[in-house]
């Protein structure tokens, strides 16, 4: 396993932003959905892949772009509570893609200026989301700023890739080859889509086994506290305003997928998905789609 390259010396673009919290995850985890519950709490928001990182040149290029925009969300949001993310019609959305079953799922997202329902205070709360650039930064971002993981059961993780259209759907990384060519290269040298995705779930997997434990939410506890898990990231009682439901066990991930998915992960005995699942929890879901019709 390779990881990215550290990035040598300060952005030139004036450092860290305080007050900011860098959220990450594995693609289909529940990093969007979180985003829309922590901007649900009184001075948090939370905004859902609002950095563009299009014609992306570097890591330094990279850093430089997450600590000027942190700067720039933080002003519009105290000035006039608006802030860009990707979400749904204008609106904070929980899920970039459409819940109906069968076959690809509908993208639903796109990226515009949002307001949100209240007035920020200068000392206000701001998370800010991306799954592969964090993710690939993220030795250097925890230097500057608390980081936040977001992972889900392996088995789960790899039926949602298989209902969307996103690059680890097609056994790719984006902004891998630029911010860590190594890495891009053992990901080649892997033969098969499904070998492929087992690969990037363990990159992803390793890169939060560096995180302390505290630091990374496992979306079945999101989901078993109805969202109270992320008390202890906001240092603030939580308040519910969404009734949440762990959708691991639905007709939205095909059966036959899902047993093909099982028996290749869970030969994966070094996969590092191992560190935060135990098999078991993999072999319960596995048995709940084995005795679907």
């Amino acid at each position: 396993m390779h990881f990215v390259n550290r990035v040598l010396g300060r952005p030139s673009a004036g450092g860290p932003v305080p007050n900011c919290y860098i959220l990450t995850g594995i693609p289909r985890a529940g990093t969007t959905l979180t985003c829309k519950l922590l901007s649900e709490q009184e001075q948090v928001a939370g905004l859902n892949e609002p950095i563009p990182f299009r014609n992306l040149q570097s890591g330094k290029d990279a850093l430089d772009r997450i600590h000027r925009s942190l700067a720039n969300f933080r002003k519009s949001l105290i000035e006039n509570a608006t802030a860009p993310v990707r979400g749904h019609n204008g609106q904070i959305t929980d899920n970039h893609f459409e819940r109906a079953a069968g076959g690809d799922r509908k993208k639903v997202i796109q990226r515009s200026v949002v307001r949100f329902d209240q007035s920020f205070q200068a000392d206000f709360k701001l998370f800010v989301k991306h799954n592969a650039v964090f993710t690939l930064l993220l030795q250097d971002l925890q230097n500057d700023y608390s980081c936040y993981a977001m992972v889900r059961n392996p088995l789960a993780v790899l039926g949602s890739w298989s209902t969307v259209s996103v690059p680890v759907s097609r056994g790719k990384m984006r902004y891998l080859s630029l911010l860590d060519p190594k890495g891009q290269s053992a990901l080649e040298q892997k033969q098969g889509l499904l070998n492929r995705q087992l690969f990037l779930l363990d990159y992803y997997f390793k890169a939060y086994d560096a995180l302390p434990a505290e630091q990374v939410v496992r979306y079945e506890d999101l989901m078993a506290s109805n969202g109270d898990r992320l008390a202890n990231i906001i240092k603030q009682p939580y308040h519910p305003q969404t009734v949440l439901s762990d959708k691991n066990k639905g007709a939205v991930y095909p059966r036959d997928a899902m047993l093909r998915f099982g028996d290749a992960l869970l030969l994966d005995e070094a996969n590092h998905c191992w560190k935060f699942y135990s098999k078991s929890e993999a072999e319960t879901l596995y048995a709940f789609y084995e005795h679907q019709k």
